[in-house]
């Protein structure tokens, strides 16, 4: 369900990796640089190297001299940049075998090298850089400029502006490095992306800056944002073209399917037991959607139980609503007691911008090289090109929009990136792990209702049964989508009927399946830490172990969550997994 620094960070670093030029050669390597003294001093020259060559990255984790740079998608600058990931990951693996680590050091390894061999998956698998014009765009969100309020805005528009004198050559280069035809979700989703960022650029981004005083920046800002403006509407244009001959095939096949469990999730696991396990859990929580509905009235269809949750639309709108849930659910969470707060920080919610209108929710955290900056929960709007009809089913109702709240913020998403923040694990506050965080965020929506959230009220729980099925059906969607040759259509049917997702959400979801195969992360990680718990806790107090059990996992910092049950189970065997 969202989109949060960590996915902004790792789409950001992730498109160096994806953009690698067709039978472009690596350069030939250049003498092996003198081991580190430590691993501390290994890990710091990495981010450093990271951030050079993909500044994208240093600016949403807070450094922000690299301000306005965008990454070089030129031939030789792809090439240095992918020769960089495969060069760190070999010498993190050759010049500091585990033995000679301190765990905490050995666990910083285990995640470099595996969110390493992640990016190049999807150079060396999925070749997303040829086929999915999308990725370019998710590279390079203006909103750390725009909402976040590291600097003064005169610096911040100083930073867009040089930001959108790079765009025309940026938009180029993709051009160069595309190769049509496109599978079809990949060019609408590209469309709205790039067409959402023109008009956010021409539209909202001025109105943030009017009130900047230095005339000579406002006319440099000016004379960027033309050209900028200009160069993405040609892109949408483009687009628009490609359509025509737009090709349905974005299945990844069997074979890379497993490839990207393997490299991107460390998940050693073949896809007909995942889907067991997916197939498991969906029957697991339609048998909680019967049993929560027939509490409320035992003649209640499915159907009309979902229905009556989803039309409970907040009065004030979805997003006044969300702000008024936020200091309600940090109470209950201290009241509940089941993890701590470790700082005061504090998150708000606001209207996403059209050009992130392809998810319903997601949050942008601070990065962890800045401090005393809030973070912001979006929630979208639906698509002004829908019927009116569609685009009221698709604001959330009461129930979903709570869980949604819990999920991104309280103790989701927001809570997560508070430990991520203070834990020992340098590399991985660069780099994030995907099924982590979204497991946690998911399985925080079920911990909360197990803590009592919402007092009992059966319509309170359908919301986060609701949610819970949605997630089912995106792992089940993803299989079927890539491995069994299920269509878009059938995919979207699925979200409806299985779901009862409104017509604009089962679009999104069938869509985004289509380009983010790895959907299936959010149930997926939720089992796997519910598993945790049960195994961690069972010789540690069971319920009254449940405190301790959050703040060791989130304390650990980003990881592959099999290498985080190793780290605080000891056990590699991936049957214990679920």
């Amino acid at each position: 369900m969202s989109i949060d620094t960590a996915t902004a960070l790792r789409a950001a670093t992730t498109v160096a990796a994806l953009i690698l030029l067709a039978g472009c050669g690596v350069p030939e390597k250049a003498p092996a640089p003198s081991p580190p003294a430590s691993w501390d001093r290994f890990a710091d020259e990495f981010i450093e190297a990271y951030f050079d060559v993909l500044p994208t990255s240093g600016v949403w984790a807070g450094r922000h001299e690299y301000d306005g740079r965008l990454p070089d998608v030129s031939a030789a600058g792809i090439a240095r940049r992918v020769a960089m990931l495969r060069d760190f990951a070999a010498r993190a693996e050759q010049e500091f075998p585990a033995d000679s680590l301190a765990p905490g050091e050995d666990l910083q390894r285990r995640q470099l090298i595996a969110a390493l061999d992640g990016m190049l998956f999807w150079v060396e698998d999925a070749e997303s850089h040829r086929r999915d014009p999308a990725w370019y765009a998710r590279a390079i969100s203006p909103s750390v400029y725009v909402s976040r309020e590291y600097a003064t805005k005169a610096i911040r528009l100083q930073a867009i502006t040089a930001y959108m004198q790079g765009l025309p050559a940026y938009l180029e280069q993709m051009r160069a490095t595309l190769e049509p035809p496109f599978p079809r979700p990949f060019v609408r989703t590209a469309i709205v992306r790039f067409g959402g960022l023109s008009t956010h650029l021409e539209e909202d981004v001025p109105v943030v800056f009017a009130e900047v005083e230095d005339e000579a920046l406002q006319r440099t800002f000016a004379n960027a944002l033309a050209p900028a403006v200009a160069a993405l509407r040609n892109v949408e244009a483009w687009l628009q073209l490609r359509l025509q001959d737009a090709i349905d095939d974005f299945a990844l096949g069997e074979e890379r399917y497993g490839a990207l469990l393997r490299r991107v999730y460390r998940i050693d696991l073949d896809w007909r037991t995942l889907k067991a396990v997916a197939q498991a859990d969906l029957d697991r929580n339609l048998k909680l959607m019967a049993d929560t509905c027939r509490s409320i009235d035992p003649d209640l269809s499915l159907a009309d139980c979902a229905a009556r949750v989803r039309d409970d639309k907040p009065p004030a709108g979805a997003v006044a609503r969300a702000n008024e849930q936020l200091p309600e659910l940090k109470a209950f969470l201290v009241e509940a007691d089941i993890v701590g707060i470790p700082s005061d920080e504090r998150a708000y919610v606001a209207e996403a911008p059209a050009y992130r209108r392809t998810n319903s929710a997601y949050i942008e955290t601070p990065g962890p090289f800045e401090e005393g900056l809030p973070a912001i929960y979006y929630i979208a709007g639906p698509d002004p090109e829908w019927p009116p009809d569609v685009q009221l089913q698709y604001v959330p109702g009461e129930a979903d929009l709570l869980n949604t709240s819990v999920h991104e913020v309280w103790p989701g998403h927001f809570l997560h990136s508070l430990y991520g923040k203070r834990s020992g694990n340098r590399i991985g506050k660069v780099l994030r792990n995907g099924m982590l965080s979204e497991g946690w965020a998911h399985y925080a929506e079920e911990l909360m209702q197990e803590a009592g959230l919402g007092d009992g009220r059966p319509l309170v729980r359908v919301g986060q049964i609701l949610d819970a099925l949605m997630r089912d059906v995106r792992f089940l969607s993803s299989i079927g989508l890539h491995v069994e040759g299920m269509s878009v259509d059938d995919s979207r049917r699925m979200f409806a009927e299985l779901a009862w997702l409104d017509p604009g959400n089962a679009e999104q979801q069938a869509l985004r399946g289509t380009y983010d195969p790895g959907y299936f992360a959010y149930t997926l990680g939720k089992l796997i830490i519910v598993k945790m718990r049960e195994d961690w806790t069972a010789t540690r107090g069971g319920r009254d172990a449940w405190r301790p059990f959050h703040e060791t996992l989130l304390s650990l910092g980003h990881a592959p969550l099999p290498v985080l049950r190793e780290v605080m189970l000891g056990t590699e065997d991936p049957g214990a997994l679920l």
